[in-house]
């Protein structure tokens, strides 16, 4: 990991990683959870088109890239395990919910694929030149992150209602990460209080459910 970037290549990347892309010309990031298999959980904004204007529920759409790695499911597949997504498509989401399975090739969209850091210094924290990075609070394990993302991605309202300040993408993949809501690092850049939450203590997000 650099010290200017944190962009790594997609091999480079391991189950329970909290990865994003940047969008429009570096104006904004794209968060989600890698669950392994090249695929990844991650919260939309298009949470909207999961229903109808009138309110009745929509089946949710596979993906139509021609670089999409899945497409349809495994039929017939079973694993017996809790953890399995071998029977989901890429697109797949619940009916009412924005958070979304995709494989990595569609998270990307052709962009380059950047790491979250988590457990920084505070002076590290401090040093980024943008928000929404890193943070100083530490990651749980791998395999808690990765059941904290298939266990939002099955709840019929998923991570609730999307919204951009207080419950967007960065909210989603650090709640996976630690099972706390910690405040979105490009939300609180955009506040101008990324610098002043460096030098908070880092048990005051134990106490932010």
């Amino acid at each position: 990991m650099g010290f200017f970037t944190n962009k790594v290549n997609p091999d480079e990347i391991k189950p329970g990683d909290h990865i994003y892309i940047w969008r429009t010309l570096f104006a904004y990031a794209h968060h989600g959870i890698y669950v392994g298999e090249n695929k990844v959980i991650h919260f939309n904004s298009d949470q909207a088109k999961a229903t109808s204007a009138s309110g009745s529920n929509l089946t949710p759409q596979r993906s139509n890239s021609p670089d999409c790695e899945f497409s349809q499911p495994i039929s017939g597949h079973s694993c017996g395990s809790g953890s399995c997504l071998c029977t989901y498509y890429c697109g797949f989401h619940q009916p009412e919910s924005g958070v979304t399975l995709s494989c990595l090739n569609c998270f990307l969209k052709k962009e380059s694929l950047y790491l979250y850091e988590y457990g920084v210094s505070r002076w590290m924290l401090w040093s980024k030149l943008r928000g929404g990075t890193c943070t100083t609070a530490p990651s749980d394990p791998p395999q808690d992150v990765i059941n904290r993302a298939i266990n939002l991605l099955r709840q019929p309202k998923g991570s609730g209602n999307y919204n951009l300040l207080s419950n967007n993408c960065e909210d989603f993949a650090l709640h996976c990460k630690t099972g706390r809501m910690i405040p979105s690092g490009q939300v609180m850049a955009i506040f101008g209080v990324s610098k002043i939450l460096a030098y908070l203590p880092s048990t005051i997000f134990n106490r932010i459910r």
